[in-house]
């Protein structure tokens, strides 16, 4: 772990557990503001907001929350405790949430969970989930987090809606544009970003994958043959997994979509223990209709926040997505330093 002057050993390590948080395209959105010893302000970097496919910032704030469980999780490895305040306004807020650590007992927990976490969208069985497999996910959640599995009403109204949001959102220029912005095909632009999505990312094997970062560009993101097989991929994929898992808030403030982000990423850092695949698919909770009719199919009073396709795997894969180094992600007030 690189030293940064100002921040002892242990504040870097938790700093960095946390950055290892999910965010769409991996844009890795937040900012940390050294305020003073162990005071720290989350913000968020507007150049990796997605105002195409996430205009009202609600992902982001997602991300935040999920980036602030992460931190949560790691200071009590280090033996601390992260009093935590939400302080944003709405979801453009420059301030989202301050966090003192507060010296407490050292917790048991291993940081693997956090540092193996990784989206995996290819190869998910579709053996039925165990029932106590489900609740330990969900845990203490069970007003938040929901399974349904894939040959249920819910489950098939899910894949369907997925697959059709999918093709609306292939078609639609500005997301399509965006998503070529943040994907990094060859090794040079992943070294220059550290961000984005890769094809290893992705998942492209073999003669494909070599194929994409040789010859593909993001020009080739908004051909017809290559939206034909991004639909042809989310056919599969919606048609092969175990069931979907869904979370919900009461509403979408601030504060519920913080609570929402950290409930989820909770229940994804229990999910390898299990085998359990976690493949996010958030286009249905982008597009219309769906996006505002989904919580009613479902049968839930609130907003959906997540939507994920779940799955057995035989075996775990390593991370492989992109990290920004602390220093691109840090602030520390000059006098401070």
């Amino acid at each position: 772990m690189s030293y940064i002057q100002g921040l002892s050993k242990d504040e870097i390590e938790i700093l960095y557990l946390a950055s290892l948080a999910p965010s769409g395209h991996n844009t890795q959105p937040w900012t940390i503001t050294i305020k003073g010893p162990k005071r720290w302000v989350i913000g968020s970097d507007m150049t990796r907001w997605l105002p195409a496919v996430d205009p009202d910032n609600r992902e982001m704030m997602l991300s935040i929350g999920a980036f602030i469980e992460n931190l949560s999780v790691a200071a009590g490895i280090q033996g601390y405790e992260a009093e935590t305040d939400v302080i944003g306004k709405d979801n453009f807020s420059s301030e989202i949430a301050e966090l003192r650590l507060i010296k407490g007992k050292e917790t048991s927990i291993s940081d693997r969970a956090i540092k193996e976490r990784r989206t995996v969208r290819k190869h998910l069985l579709k053996s039925p989930m165990r029932e106590e497999d489900i609740k330990y996910l969900v845990g203490n959640n069970k007003n938040t987090v929901f399974y349904y599995p894939l040959n249920s009403k819910a489950g098939s109204y899910l894949s369907e809606a997925t697959l059709l949001a999918n093709k609306t959102q292939v078609y639609r220029e500005d997301a399509q544009k965006e998503l070529a912005e943040w994907i990094r095909w060859t090794e040079q632009e992943a070294r220059e970003h550290h961000n984005g999505l890769t094809p290893e990312s992705m998942e492209l094997k073999g003669i494909v994958r070599w194929y994409a970062e040789h010859f593909l560009s993001k020009g080739d993101v908004l051909s017809k043959p290559f939206r034909n097989e991004t639909i042809k991929l989310v056919e599969e994929q919606v048609q092969n997994c175990a069931g979907w898992l869904v979370v919900k808030s009461d509403n979408a403030i601030v504060t519920e979509l913080i609570n929402a982000g950290r409930v989820f990423q909770s229940v994804w850092l229990r999910a390898r223990e299990k085998l359990i695949a976690f493949h996010p698919m958030t286009q249905v909770l982008e597009e219309a209709p769906w996006l505002t009719e989904l919580a009613k199919e479902l049968g839930h009073t609130g907003s959906i926040q997540f939507v994920v396709r779940i799955g057995y795997v035989k075996e775990y894969l390593q991370p492989v997505s992109l990290r920004m180094p602390m220093s691109k992600i840090i602030v520390i007030e000059s006098r401070y330093i």
